[in-house]
């Protein structure tokens, strides 16, 4: 009888040890590239939600809310991010952060498998499932495809060249969304497709292909430094801006690209980077970010930003309502500076993209 006691004894402690108390902190493990060629990514992530955080601290500490955040920097690379998840995975997090797109395809299966509810920083479209607890944080990449094959065919092209970079988002992006959507319109378009790796710098003789094909509208996506070396060796090749459509990698360039560089450019854009689709609330919150770091965000610190706005307001959700972090993800509906924080059935933000153009160095509405 004793022993039956001891066993039953044991067996309610580790129980008691497995549940999370009210007031447990939330412990998000975050499996970013913090250095390297994409580190400024991770950076600018890491920014906007420590921003939050520290915006949101004073009623989240009313609230008995805490948050713990184990920020780890995966360089851009596969092993890395593997190896970082190996390890982040045996505390049982109660949120897993993945990014950038091929690291966290890295490591995809594995989060599934642990059954972590996961934010999202990738830019490949149709990953997102509704039977999984992930959740796409960052602008709406499952829809940029489909925003930039409308800007395609309303200039009724004959011929067509898409430049991309080798990974796996652009790829996926081209093959299996934007090639599919054009021909099915028009069978017969004639599409040059230029993929480059990414340490390509000197883009002269794609320019030289691409002036040769003579195409009526080209697609350009690539990271920020691809984006500006095309722009600034299509200029010299006198292939006219006017026809070029950038992926919004674009926006990461703004603080070092000049106005002449950009001028003519068209570019995917979320309407955080076009003042005229800016809130009052966006507005009050660039300003505030201005004069705290003497610089223009990026919209992926606005975003980082808005996702911490939004695990916050699920956090209260599922304290309130008794339900998982997860469920409660799901029924955020909040006003962030980025707008409407809202996910739809597999986790994706709600549509909030636009094609702009540079004039005068501003971003208008094309």
């Amino acid at each position: 009888m004793k022993k039956l006691l001891i066993i039953f004894s044991v067996v309610a402690i580790a129980l008691c040890g497995c549940k999370k108390e009210s007031n447990d902190a939330i412990n998000v493990a975050c499996n970013l590239p913090m250095t390297g060629y994409i580190g400024y990514y991770g950076e600018w992530i890491q920014h906007g939600i420590e921003m939050a955080r520290a915006d949101i601290d004073a009623e989240a500490k009313e609230l008995g809310i805490q948050f713990k955040f184990d920020y780890q920097d995966n360089k851009g690379e596969t092993k890395d991010a593997i190896t970082i998840f190996q390890k982040q995975s045996m505390s049982n997090p109660d949120v897993y952060m993945s990014g950038i797109t091929t690291q966290t395809m890295s490591i995809l299966d594995q989060i599934h498998k642990k059954g972590f509810l996961q934010i999202m920083w990738s830019w490949t479209p149709l990953i997102l499932d509704a039977n999984q607890k992930d959740f796409r944080c960052w602008v709406n990449y499952g829809v940029e495809g489909t925003h930039v094959t409308q800007y395609l065919l309303s200039k009724n092209p004959q011929k067509i060249a898409i430049l991309h970079l080798d990974i796996l988002g652009a790829k996926v992006q081209c093959d299996d969304v934007i090639v599919p959507a054009l021909k099915k319109q028009n069978p017969n378009i004639n599409i040059y497709i230029e993929e480059f790796p990414v340490e390509t710098a000197n883009f002269r003789d794609i320019a030289t292909k691409v002036k040769s094909f003579d195409a009526d509208v080209i697609f350009v996506s690539g990271f920020k430094e691809h984006i500006l070396n095309i722009a600034k060796d299509f200029q010299a090749y006198n292939i006219d801006k006017k026809k070029v459509l950038c992926s919004m990698d674009l926006l990461d360039a703004l603080e070092e690209a000049s106005d002449e560089t950009l001028e003519d450019l068209h570019v995917t854009a979320p309407a955080f980077n076009i003042e005229s689709l800016q809130s009052e609330n966006t507005k009050a919150w660039i300003s505030n970010f201005v004069k705290k770091n003497k610089k223009q965000p990026t919209y992926t610190e606005a975003y980082g930003y808005d996702a911490m706005c939004a695990l916050f307001e699920a956090a209260k959700i599922s304290k309130k309502e008794e339900i998982s972090l997860a469920d409660a993800f799901k029924k955020v509906d909040v006003e962030g500076v980025t707008g409407q924080v809202k996910f739809d059935a597999n986790g994706e933000l709600k549509d909030n993209l636009h094609i702009g153009v540079f004039h005068n160095g501003k971003l208008v509405i094309e």
